[in-house]
């Protein structure tokens, strides 16, 4: 199963993955794979009362670093520890017909950023099992967000800048 990763170019804290997979049924399976720190962070502990801060030119993580951007993150093929949340959408309406919470064992396979996926997604010629998984989840995606704004969804637009220095 092609598990991947989608995230700004640079990021090292690969904290979640996803996966679309078509199961014998015919029916799509969602998967949304978060990185499990609780094998790392006890239930009250000091650490697992922090958070991360964001200030305009560096972040401070709640967690060490040899967490985040290793024991942690969903990097590529390694296995690592997860939450999951698991979905079988029916094929033809796109409607969910069952959801599981599970903590699982992941591999990712890729770990890619927006404009990999998106290159992914749109060439015709790819039909490996990545491809086919991005554009799945993609034509669901846009199915889920289009019922959503016709059931009088709210917008909220947020512009988040990058500069990047030479």
């Amino acid at each position: 199963m092609n598990k991947a990763s989608i995230d700004p170019p640079g990021c090292k804290d690969i904290d979640d993955a996803l996966h679309c997979r078509v199961l014998e049924n015919g029916n799509y399976e969602i998967g949304v794979h978060i990185a499990d720190v609780t094998y790392y962070v006890k239930a009250n502990s000091e650490i697992d009362r922090s958070n991360t801060i964001y200030l305009v030119h560096k972040r401070t993580d709640m967690l060490p670093k040899v967490l985040t951007e290793n024991f942690c993150s969903l990097v590529s093929n390694q296995d690592r520890l997860a939450f999951s949340a698991l979905w079988e959408i029916d094929r033809n309406s796109l409607e969910i017909l069952n959801v599981n919470f599970a903590k699982t064992v992941i591999r990712s396979k890729a770990s890619l950023t927006y404009q990999k996926a998106h290159e992914i997604m749109h060439d015709k010629n790819d039909k490996s099992e990545l491809a086919e998984s991005i554009r799945n989840l993609n034509k669901i995606a846009r199915h889920i967000r289009k019922k959503r704004m016709d059931n009088g969804a709210l917008i909220l637009a947020s512009n988040e800048v990058m500069i990047k220095y030479k």
